[in-house]
């Protein structure tokens, strides 16, 4: 447990938001097949449906059709594989593959991400994203950044924004099992990188604690968990990371493993690059504030 103070120490409190892909594809009794993972220009549910947004899931017999210049990326959750089209095109969704109704053709294109998409399944059969949401009780002036879930990194960075005119925090690293603490320091400004002297170890839960003395408030603090993966796991999602210019589709699929596996830290990173590079996509948007 945290110190007693005169006041107690308010902390984050984590939980899961189960983001549920776009249900305009398919009655609520259909099982999706496939998730789209981008999406730009005019592409609709045929004849004259909805726009099919990102991430949205798609039946078998979906049909779906583009306008000239509109493009539509999706993968099947089983196989993987994942197919392009570029319209002026009209094609039905099919259980393994797609089927050209007008225009041009869909192209394969397979990817080691891709491939994981599987994963992302729950076993209902419904896609789903998890992210952490953090809630506090207005104290929108001391915010944790990371790291929160797992840590892809043997040696985490800890970021925190800093409230004006307050030159310096209060640090404390506790092993969250034993309550033992392994670090209390006093810091300047909104970041911590840990040196050799703290041993860190895979599957150990963290809590990490920031404080501050405000006048007329006493005291602040905020608090967040986090562990470190074991080697294997680390290097098994480093293997599947794609490159900064990969495909887009790539970098989305990476983005949801990552969630789904709880490095949260790491998800909501990639999240805000990919909703800053498709300012277009306002699903991205709600992802990246998580």
């Amino acid at each position: 447990m945290l110190p007693t103070r005169s006041t107690v120490p308010i902390r984050w409190i984590g939980g899961f938001l189960l983001l549920c892909c776009s249900l305009l594809a398919t009655p609520a009794s259909a099982q999706a097949v496939a998730v789209v993972t981008n999406v730009k220009g005019g592409v609709v549910f045929a004849p004259g449906g909805p726009p099919v947004a990102l991430l949205s899931e798609l039946a078998a017999g979906a049909d779906i059709a583009l306008e000239r210049g509109g493009m539509l990326s999706f993968v099947y959750l089983q196989s993987g594989t994942e197919f392009q089209l570029i319209g002026p095109a009209r094609a039905t969704v099919g259980a393994t593959e797609p089927q050209s109704v007008a225009g041009a053709t869909a192209v394969l294109r397979r990817s080691v991400v891709a491939a994981e998409t599987a994963k992302l399944q729950t076993t209902n059969g419904r896609v789903v994203l998890g992210g952490m949401v953090m809630r506090g009780a207005g104290l929108e002036r001391l915010q944790l950044l990371e790291p929160t879930g797992k840590v892809l990194s043997a040696r985490p960075v800890f970021a925190w924004t800093m409230p004006p005119g307050v030159p310096s925090v209060q640090f404390e690293l506790r092993d969250e099992g034993s309550d033992k603490v392994l670090l209390s320091t006093a810091v300047q400004g909104s970041q911590l990188v840990l040196d050799d002297s703290v041993p860190l170890q895979a599957g150990v839960n963290y809590l990490w604690t920031v404080s501050i003395e405000v006048p007329g408030v006493h005291s602040l603090a905020r608090s967040s968990y986090f562990s470190l993966p074991s080697a294997p796991e680390r290097e098994r999602m480093e293997a599947q990371r794609p490159g900064p210019q990969a495909p887009f589709s790539d970098r989305l699929i990476f983005a949801s493993l990552l969630e789904q596996g709880r490095f949260l830290s790491e998800s909501r990173k990639l999240w805000q690059a990919l909703a800053q590079e498709r300012p277009d996509l306002p699903e991205l948007r709600s992802l990246a504030t998580k």
